[in-house]
């Protein structure tokens, strides 16, 4: 299988590592704006497994052009590029990946979940899969809350638990991966299944302790906008479900800096004209953090990602979480990036090899949920992406 993937920053040097090592992957395309950057991952490589392209993704046709170079396309960009890279392969008759979403439209700018399984049947029609949202949060969140909804009788809740105890030499915000998707979904108001029905709270609202495995540990968490809970839901409902929901740990400065940004408008993306110029008011506030890519080797600490499920086997009350942890300090020892990039270029990657090696039959959008967990587990633990479990005492 030929793999094109679009976008090459910390998370995409991952998948592009990972997936070139699969024998099955034949050749690895990158295609970036950044030709200095392609260059330095194409180097990390197995030899003769990469090529290059430099592609503007604002270009439709040459979109087009780069993903009818390969079999599967990739997309690691920034979200807001999901609707016209999904559209351009249905145009090049080309599979999709990708690792998350946006949305929603009417608040953001950009499509959410609704929007891409809106083009399900095109999908279908042309006898091509759609992979959404398979990177660690959602993505392996989801594929541990299939795990968990396999192992129980019944299932009234599903929690994804998303906690990071780093710290990050000589800055006192930063962000380990996309600062402007950090902002947007911690802004946004969070989509919860509550009470066996979709609601929203109001941002930066609900809050829980919850104590990590090791070496985590006990983080507050906050309530966030993010895809889980509309898939888990959507494909996990049967036994009961009547609570799914995300919360990620945020530093305490990072909330009240959150805060002030709201207040100011800064979380906007439609642009504004001060000064004789016009620019985004979350681009600009995001360039003035760290670039992801760049915190490898500063930030030390652990992420954990994981889901916590509550429910009844065998009549018994059960609390069940799932998880992976890893280390960013081994991760940058190991792979030369931050632990959470790692995390969530390699998940996408277990999809890549899955599917490269025919392990994917469905056709259509396809959300984590649909495929095999223990496949899919299992190929977690051979690239290295290594799982836990754990059971809690009921409340």
């Amino acid at each position: 299988m030929r793999l094109v993937q679009l976008g090459v920053g910390a998370v995409g040097e991952v998948t592009a590592r990972v997936s070139a090592a699969e024998p099955a992957v034949e050749k690895v395309i990158l295609a970036d704006i950044d030709e200095r950057r392609l260059r330095e991952v194409a180097a990390k490589l197995p030899p003769g497994k990469a090529e290059t392209r430099v592609v503007d993704a604002a270009d439709r046709t040459a979109l087009v052009a780069a993903a009818r170079e390969g079999d599967l396309v990739l997309n690691a960009l920034a979200t807001a590029w999901d609707i016209p890279v999904m559209e351009a392969c249905l145009e090049a008759r080309r599979h999709y990946l990708d690792m998350g979403t946006g949305g929603p439209r009417e608040i953001t700018g950009t499509a959410d979940l609704d929007e891409q399984f809106a083009l399900h049947d095109a999908f279908l029609e042309r006898d091509l899969t759609a992979m959404v949202s398979f990177g660690i949060d959602p993505g392996v969140s989801d594929v541990f809350a299939r795990a968990l909804y396999d192992q129980f009788d019944t299932l009234e809740k599903l929690l994804v638990l998303d906690g990071d105890n780093g710290a990050v030499d000589g800055y006192d915000l930063a962000c380990s991966f996309s600062v402007e998707t950090m902002i947007e979904e911690c802004l946004l108001p969070p989509t919860v299944f509550r009470d066996g029905c979709e609601d929203r709270n109001e941002p930066l609202s609900e809050f829980m302790e919850f104590e990590f495995p090791e070496p985590v540990g006990r983080l507050t968490l906050c309530n966030v906008d993010h895809e889980e809970s509309q898939l888990m839901p959507m494909f996990l409902a049967g036994k009961g479900l009547r609570d799914a929901t995300f919360f990620i740990a945020l530093d305490p400065g990072f909330v009240e800096a959150l805060r002030v940004f709201k207040a100011l408008e800064l979380n906007q993306r439609a642009p504004v004209e001060f000064g004789g110029a016009t620019f985004s008011p979350i681009r600009f506030v995001a360039s003035r953090f760290p670039r992801p890519v760049d915190l490898g080797g500063r930030i030390h600490g652990a992420v954990c990602v994981g889901t916590l499920a509550e429910g009844t086997i065998g009549g018994e009350r059960v609390r069940r979480y799932l998880y992976q942890v890893t280390s960013h300090d081994q991760a940058w020892e190991q792979w030369g990036v931050q632990g959470t990039a790692w995390q969530t270029g390699a998940a996408a990657a277990c999809a890549v090899t899955q599917f490269a090696r025919g392990e994917v039959a469905l056709r259509g959008v396809v959300a984590p949920e649909q495929l095999d967990p223990a496949a899919f587990i299992a190929e977690m633990e051979r690239v290295g992406l290594s799982h836990g479990s754990v059971d809690l005492p009921v409340d």
